[in-house]
């Protein structure tokens, strides 16, 4: 398989649709603190992990439509055809604790490619918790990102910068709420690479010593993204009242369109163990599968002569709109 890095030209004309897709998911959607992203060196961000894939979706939508690199579990990887698709949207495996120990020597490539990734000018993104939760607060942090970290601050010629990224959203499982994208203050790698000890210590320990520096400075900085003692009120539509009140009579048409992506949804729903995967199935179904679905429906239905052309580019321009319509109409 290409490098996760590598160019593609249908993974740059993908972005912009996933982007602007997954803004629609939101009633309301805030990036806070942009500014904050470094332009002079390598960048790795380091968001709390609670809903699934949205997280990976949101530091994308975060970025425009510069790509990013990102880390997730190894175990989907498993299946060939899974894995191929997963570096397309330039995402590579990352062997967890509970893997096994002897499955935690896989990371040394995975490392080696995240730091390849920030030597092409890529930022990388990796979840430091490990898993998904959506109990308050943050889960202790993994090992992972300080490594890659410090390894790509011993090998690049310019700065790295770890990016601390707060994810807030209103609620889990409904559709069309809200989500606050809080970018922290990045944290230059060189400082912690100056951890002090005694001239006797071992390389080794000297190594773990900055690396929990590192992580205990991280933390803090998350737990200060995501601090929200008060849950947040309901989002408000940010569309005018005209534009709501023209919507209304689409609302049948969408539930047609939106029928394929029902079934699926609900076959999935029941086993589904774990609703963080809710949304991002409902995502992926809306958004990616569904649209297909109904344009191979359209194009038999123009090919026998049911369907004029002007009713086919009508249905192709009302599709992707049609979640947005149906979930902010019942939500």
């Amino acid at each position: 398989m290409r490098p996760v890095y590598a160019k593609d030209t249908a993974y740059d004309l993908l972005v912009p649709y996933v982007n602007w897709t997954f803004r629609r998911m939101f009633r309301n959607l805030r990036f806070q603190g942009l500014e904050n992203i470094p332009r002079d060196g390598a960048v790795i961000f380091s968001p709390n992990h609670v809903n699934t894939l949205l997280d990976a979706l949101a530091v994308l939508s975060m970025m425009g439509n510069h790509p990013v690199v990102f880390a997730a579990r190894a175990d989907i990887f498993r299946k060939p055809a899974v894995a191929r698709i997963l570096n397309f949207l330039r995402i590579m495996p990352i062997n967890r604790m509970r893997d096994g120990v002897d499955a935690l020597a896989g990371n040394e490539k995975t490392f080696r490619d995240a730091v390849d990734s920030l030597n092409a000018g890529i930022p990388f993104c990796i979840f430091p918790e490990g898993r998904h939760s959506q109990e308050p607060g943050l889960l202790p942090l993994r090992k992972g990102i300080a490594r890659i970290a410090m390894m790509a601050e011993n090998e690049l010629e310019r700065p790295v910068y770890i990016v601390p990224v707060g994810l807030v959203y209103e609620d889990y499982v409904r559709f069309r709420t809200s989500l606050t994208v809080n970018v922290g203050e990045p944290m230059p790698v060189a400082g912690a690479m100056e951890e002090e000890a005694p001239e006797d210590t071992p390389e080794e320990n000297l190594h773990q010593r900055r690396a929990r520096k590192i992580l205990q400075n991280l933390a803090e900085k998350m737990r200060g993204l995501i601090a929200n003692p008060k849950r947040p009120k309901r989002a408000k539509d940010s569309d005018s009242l005209l534009l709501r009140i023209l919507r209304v009579p689409l609302v049948p048409f969408a539930g047609l369109i939106l029928l394929p992506a029902f079934g699926i949804i609900k076959y999935l729903r029941k086993n589904m163990k774990d609703k963080a995967f809710l949304n991002s199935v409902r995502y992926g179904i809306c958004y990616l599968i569904n649209p297909l679905i109904i344009l191979l429906i359209a194009l038999i239905l123009l090919i026998c002569g049911v369907l004029p052309l002007w009713g086919l580019l009508l249905i192709l321009l009302f599709t992707p709109f049609a979640p947005e319509i149906w979930y902010g109409a019942i939500g």
